[in-house]
Order: structure tokens, then sequence, then C-alpha cells
């Protein structure tokens, strides 16, 4: 099944993304929280929130920070290349489902040998989060996507029009910031990204 991940971008007041993700979570594969300004208990406290507006622990993703990730007890976490090594949480106890951000073959071929449940790789498209910075495109997509036993998430400028060509490219999903945080109606953004990929995912089972 296509995977469809929505990411909080540390500028949206945690409050406020909390109610966005209840209003999502139906729709979406993961949230996650990347909010590296945060401190720990401001992310534990958006947790709480996300959790009490009915967002399901299994569909909350933690980027980087396992001790929050730990202690509120969701269903994933998210590594950077200066996060904690893959090995070292593949040890531990427990049943996260650990993600990997990649950007180049070598790395991405290393860190699904390494255990990682899965990948982001980009960013794929021009993206308003990496201004001034040329896109990695879709033909190194492919090429990631070959070098990796893990899913591949394409990130990076991905909107509802290039769905159809990261897939065609070997993407097992996509992840959003902007397409759904800053659309005028996020929880529609989000149902039509959700079935646009289910109606890849009915194709693909024909």
């Amino acid at each position: 099944m296509y995977e469809l991940h929505v990411i909080s971008d540390g500028i949206m007041p945690l409050f406020e993304f909390a109610g966005l993700a209840a209003g999502i979570h139906p729709y979406v594969t993961a949230i996650h929280l990347r909010e590296k300004r945060s401190t720990a208990l401001e992310i534990w406290t958006g947790v709480q929130r996300m959790l009490d507006q009915g967002v399901p622990p299994g569909k909350i993703t933690i980027n980087d920070r396992l001790d929050v990730a730990w202690a509120c007890g969701v269903g994933g976490i998210h590594l950077a290349n200066h996060s904690l090594p893959l090995e070292a949480l593949t040890r531990l106890p427990g049943s996260f489902r650990i993600g990997r951000s990649v950007h180049e073959v070598e790395e991405a071929g290393r860190c699904a040998a390494a255990g990682a449940d899965y990948l982001f790789f980009g960013h794929i498209y021009a993206s308003r989060s990496k201004p001034g910075l040329a896109p990695r495109g879709l033909a190194m997509l492919r090429e990631v996507v070959a070098a990796s036993r893990a899913p591949v998430i394409a990130i990076g400028g991905i909107g509802t029009e290039h769905i159809d060509e990261v897939l065609e490219h070997g993407a097992q999903g996509i992840a959003v910031i902007s397409h759904v945080l800053r659309a005028d109606k996020p929880v529609n953004a989000a149902k039509v990204l959700a079935h646009r990929l289910e109606e890849a995912n009915f194709r693909k089972g024909r």
C-alpha cells in the first residue's frame, strides 16, 4: 500500500498542529512531529494534545527525539543523519517503526541494510523548505529505490500533480509539509492526496 506522511514545519504552533492532525489522521499513514527548535517537554505536550484529540498513537512519529517517542508510546521514530545510529535503535525492545532520511544512493543502501523500516528521500522537486537548493530529481529517486531493500518515500515539493510520476519511479509513497499545512483546507488537501494514492493502489493491484 502506498503511504502518505504529513510533517510538521516547526513554525505552526503545536496546539494548532494538533488540531490539524485530528482532522487529517483518517487519511494518512503517519503524522510526523519534526520540531527542531522545540524542547522535549514542548514536543511531549504537543503529542498529548494530539492524543487527547483522538489521533491514534500508532500514527504519530517523532523526529530525532527517542526519549519523547518512548515516553509518549507513539508508533514511530524518524532519524536524520545527525541522530542516533540505526543499529542502536534496532537493538531496543519495543515496536517502533524506524524511518531514516537519506540524500545519497550509497547512504540509502547502508541505512536499509542497518534495519530502517522505510526511508525518506528528497528533495525531489524545488521546495520552499529548501530554498536555493537544486532538487535531486526523479532519476536519483529511481537509483535510491534500486539500492534500498526498504520502502522509499519521496519528499520535497510534492503535490497532487506529482504523485503518478514519483510512484512510477519506484517510491512507495509521499511525504508532504506545505501541500497540507499551507492549504486553505488542510483536511481536503489530505483527502485528495489519499484518494490519488488509493487510485494508484487499485491500478497496481489489478
